[in-house]
């Protein structure tokens, strides 16, 4: 008699990125290179821009259900240095798309807002990021009349930010918002350096990626 169950089908899922997630990632990856462990580097060893201090803090996850934290590469169940050495450029997309581009809601914002965004949220966390774009949107306030509040800089994108943007966008216009958050960006960087500076060696690379800012 012939067996009349049907036989089992395996589901796969399959997550793919957006086609501008992919762009920004391939132009965040190109400026970070691979692996560096450099002392003066706070951020500790660092492989595609990922370091050893923002990996012990969001690979712990267990998304696979196995008992064990998915980013501790080498199974000896901690997240150290060993675990950068062994990480994957795959694993590095994951990790910025999941950390950075979903946190920050990139796509809502229009290009490449989004994209510089996500830029400095890998370079400087995600509440640099916010709060770079607030103090770009108050120098189109100040120098363009707008007649509208400066905005309060908590990095809180809420709807009076979201339409201050929006004012920027239309007018002054999409290149002197490009123009204004590379200002504040290259604020940042030299903020770094007069506070701490053994970081200086970096700075010249820091104010090369602000230029690249919106442009790719």
């Amino acid at each position: 008699m012939a067996n009349s169950e049907q036989p089992t089908e395996t589901e796969i899922l399959v997550k793919g990125y957006s086609p501008r997630f992919a762009r920004a990632v391939r132009h965040v990856l190109g400026i970070e290179g691979g692996y560096v462990n450099d002392p003066v580097d706070r951020g500790g060893a660092t492989k595609y821009g990922i370091s050893l201090r923002f990996l012990v803090s969001e690979g712990k996850i267990d998304l696979d259900g196995d008992g064990r934290a998915d980013f501790d590469l080498d199974m000896d169940g901690d997240i150290d240095g060993a675990d950068i050495r062994k990480l994957t450029v795959g694993d590095a997309i994951f990790l910025y798309h999941r950390c950075f581009w979903q946190r920050l809601d990139a796509e809502a914002f229009a290009q490449p807002i989004g994209e510089m965004m996500f830029d400095q949220a890998v370079n400087g966390g995600l509440a640099a990021a916010r709060k770079l774009l607030q103090r770009a949107i108050n120098i189109l306030l100040r120098e363009w009349s707008a007649g509208l509040p400066q905005l309060v800089v908590d990095g809180d994108l809420g709807p009076l930010t979201h339409n201050a943007l929006k004012w920027c966008l239309s007018s002054p216009g999409i290149d002197r918002m490009i123009e204004a958050y590379r200002r504040v960006v290259k604020d940042r960087y030299r903020a770094i350096v007069a506070a701490n500076p053994s970081q200086r060696r970096f700075l010249k690379g820091w104010l090369r990626r602000a230029d690249l800012l919106g442009a790719a």
